[in-house]
Parts: C-alpha cells; sequence; structure tokens
C-alpha cells in the first residue's frame, strides 16, 4: 500500500491480480485491514468488469517480521480468507473461481539487513537467516508456477496467451 493513494493501489493490484499467474503481495508489517479491503475491491472489480481471465494464486511476503510465529500470521490469513469468501459469495461465484488463496500462503522474513557498530563504524550486512529465507520462497514460487502450469494443462478453460502481444493487449484494455 503505497503513497501514491487507494485510487493508484486499487489499479495497481487490479492489474496484477488480471494479469498474472502468480501475486507476491510484498507488505512490511502483519495483513491488515487496508490490505483486505483492497483485495475485496479488487475481486469485485474482477468480477463486474469480467476481468476473471487468469485465477492468480495470491501469497504473502511480509518482511521485517520479528515474530515470525507461523501460527498468528496463518490465523490473520485464515480471517481474511474467510471474509473474502463471503465476498465472492455475494458476487455470486466461489473465491476459488476467482483467486487461489492458501492458507499457508505466508512468508515470513526477517529483517534484510543487519547492522552494528564495528570500531565506531556501522557496518551493514545481509543477514544468512534473510538469504535462507528468500531461497524458501524462491523454491516455493517455482513449485506453485509449475503445479498450477500443469492445472492450466489439464482445463478446458480460455485459452491463455499465446503470445507477449496478446499479453500486452489484455493488459493494456485492464488499465
Amino acid at each position: 500500500l503505497g503513497s501514491e493513494g487507494s485510487v493508484f493501489d486499487g489499479q495497481i493490484a487490479l492489474m496484477c491480480m488480471t494479469c498474472s499467474h502468480l501475486v507476491l503481495v510484498n507488505h512490511k508489517g502483519e495483513l491488515s485491514r487496508q490490505l483486505q479491503d483492497l483485495l475485496e475491491v479488487c475481486l469485485f472489480a474482477m468480477r463486474h468488469l469480467r476481468l476473471a481471465r487468469l485465477q492468480p494464486r495470491l501469497a504473502f511476503v511480509l518482511r521485517d517480521q520479528h515474530d515470525r510465529s507461523r501460527s498468528v500470521h496463518e490465523d490473520m490469513l485464515k480471517q481474511m480468507r474467510n471474509h473474502l469468501e463471503d465476498v465472492a459469495r455475494t458476487l455470486g461465484t466461489p473465491l476459488n473461481d476467482l483467486i487461489l488463496l492458501e492458507s499457508t500462503a505466508v512468508f515470513l522474513l526477517p529483517s534484510a539487513v543487519t547492522s552494528e557498530l564495528r570500531q565506531g563504524q556501522e557496518v551493514c550486512w545481509t543477514s544468512e537467516l534473510f538469504a535462507r529465507e528468500v531461497l524458501h520462497l524462491r523454491s516455493e514460487v517455482f513449485r506453485w508456477l509449475s503445479e498450477d502450469a500443469e492445472r492450466r494443462d489439464g482445463s478446458l478453460g480460455p485459452a491463455e496467451f499465446g503470445t507477449l502481444s496478446t499479453w500486452y493487449d489484455y493488459a493494456a484494455t485492464v488499465w
């Protein structure tokens, strides 16, 4: 959620959700009501503008987490998912027809940079824990993309974009 304002946030979120197979929501802090409201607006727009050509998988990357207890954040995601399921029901469609949102799709990253004073100078470096967690996220991203490609290959839904040009035309229409 940027400083450009809620209109821009909504436009860019809708663009990502309608033109991508995987959307990583890179967010500093916890899952919030403001983020939930943004996703709700996107669901309404996807449904009413008939932009649900792709069914994106959503995953949350929560940065700078000191308390990296998965249960707390998975509970917050469960509450968000329940709310979005209610929203989708009011739109007359199951949530899974619009987006894929697994209960474990939360990645908790520690601070990327560690710093301390050494001989009066501030020294900064990337922590090994952060690097390890990012590699884990990377492997999950590739696993998701592979699973979703296999799922799409077996479906009888609308054809996806055959060329970059057709994707661009669609993205320009969405924007």
